[in-house]
């Protein structure tokens, strides 16, 4: 999942997970501000990339044949990074990580903003990184598909079907089967 605060992002990976019987792995940088009380300085976004991507090296190592879906990708940690500090560093690390992912899901702001003390920045910087993904779009694209997620409402549905179109029925898991 990409895409900037209050996009839909968490809902999104929380409802595809639960229909796929998948796993998510949750933003490294939401647990730095619950953990620090503050957002993380710039010298301190190269370590949350690397948190980032250990949850989803461990998810998928954890989790074989689950979908895993990252809330968000470690796309997002470089491009706050170039939003907030005018770094751009950690691009290419970020690259090299989205050719991994089987897709990246872009959550477009067209559904209304909700305040996240904390957390949310307001719709302008919704908007701001909304308008760096979209200048990111052509590298990313280059890495792994890029699938758009835009309306107000049905979003899981809209995902679901873009994934199905990607790649058949085969990112949607069964779940397990209990041994008896």
């Amino acid at each position: 999942m990409i895409g900037g605060e209050s996009t839909g992002k968490t809902t999104l990976a929380l409802g595809l997970a639960a229909t796929s019987h998948g796993v998510v792995v949750s933003e490294a940088l939401r647990a730095f501000v619950d953990d620090h009380g503050r957002t993380p300085l710039p010298e301190e976004q190269h370590s949350i990339l690397l948190a980032q991507r250990s949850r989803e090296i461990a998810a998928s190592q954890d989790h074989p044949h689950a979908t895993i879906v990252c809330d968000p990708a470690t796309t997002m940690t470089a491009i706050y990074s170039e939003l907030y500090f005018n770094d751009s560093s950690l691009r290419m690390q970020a690259m090299e990580y989205a050719a991994d992912y089987d897709a990246i899901l872009w959550c477009r702001p067209d559904i209304p903003w909700v305040a996240e003390p904390g957390q949310h920045d307001g719709p302008q910087f919704r908007e701001a990184a909304d308008l760096l993904i979209s200048q990111w779009l052509d590298d990313l694209r280059v890495a792994t598909p890029v699938l758009e997620i835009t309306g107000t409402q049905g979003r899981i549905l809209m995902a679901r079907d873009l994934l199905d179109a990607q790649f058949g029925s085969v990112w949607q898991q069964p779940a397990p089967r209990s041994s008896t």
